[in-house]
């Protein structure tokens, strides 16, 4: 049928080129002509539809839209989490008012509390992250030396801002100058001096461990400078003030700062 139209046009259009005189010679060249015309032109017509196609069936195709639905990442999910650090804890189900545990199981905790802070590497926490890490230690640590663990916690967090800083790679959890079991650091620090906030550079205490740390802190705190603080460690908010009248740090809002941390974290709950 397609052949026999196609057979029909161009008698059509021979004759309509024989009524307007043309002679035999011209209707065969402009016969020829249009054949290689369209010729030339399929192969480029044939591209055209294959590329509408296939753009129409991957369109329509579930399949190719399978990520379509899903968010674009954020750039918080894009950053890198270098500074990111997940506490596994193995005593975050603890019962913290369990005084009355005997010694094997408390032993058993304070093990498994110091291995978790072994691992830890280092690295900004949260609020809750820093309290399920150290809270445990720090409980350990103050029932062998007396100071409050709700001091020791307050203090760790502010004066590494949650652990983002330890002083380069000192472990140095306290801010305690000088010279520490594994040697030193110097490092600009910021003093308030005749109530100015000035920079100076300084030596620092540095730690073959974390645990180090925290007890070469309590070790410090039951020296003869700090009695007033040891003798009112049951009553951590008033060891804060007394912290700061011993001259602990040059801030003016020390002890306010470490009672706020204190209260709105609950630390309390650590004091044995």
């Amino acid at each position: 049928m397609k052949k026999f139209r196609r057979f029909a046009l161009i008698m059509a259009l021979v004759s309509s080129l024989f009524m307007t005189g043309c002679d035999a010679s011209k209707i065969m060249e402009t016969i020829t002509q249009v054949a290689e015309g369209i010729s030339q032109a399929i192969p480029k017509i044939k591209e055209v539809i294959d590329t509408v196609s296939s753009a129409f069936n991957n369109t329509n195709n579930p399949n190719n839209n399978a990520n379509n639905d899903q968010p674009a990442p954020t750039p918080e999910q894009n950053a890198n989490n270098d500074a990111t650090v997940t506490v596994n804890t193995a005593g975050d189900q603890e019962d913290l008012n369990s005084g009355n545990n005997n010694n094997g199981n408390n032993a058993s905790t304070a093990s498994a509390a110091e291995a978790a802070l072994a691992n830890y590497q280092g690295g900004r926490l949260s609020p809750a992250e820093f309290t399920r890490l150290f809270g445990p230690v720090a409980r350990e640590v103050s029932g062998r030396s007396g100071v409050p663990a709700s001091i020791i916690l307050a203090q760790a967090a502010l004066e590494t801002g949650w652990g983002g800083s330890a002083i380069g790679d000192a472990k140095n959890l306290f801010g305690i100058k000088g010279t520490g079991p594994a040697g030193s650091i110097r490092v600009p620090t910021r003093e308030v001096i005749n109530g100015r906030t000035v920079t100076v550079t300084d030596n620092f205490r540095k730690y073959n461990s974390w645990m180090e740390s925290l007890e070469d802190h309590s070790r410090l705190l039951q020296t003869s400078r700090y009695a007033a603080c040891m003798r009112v460690r049951d009553d951590p908010e008033q060891f804060a003030r007394e912290l700061q009248r011993a001259g602990y740090a040059t801030d003016p809002q020390y002890a306010s700062k470490l009672i706020s941390i204190m209260r709105s974290n609950n630390f309390y709950q650590y004091d044995n």
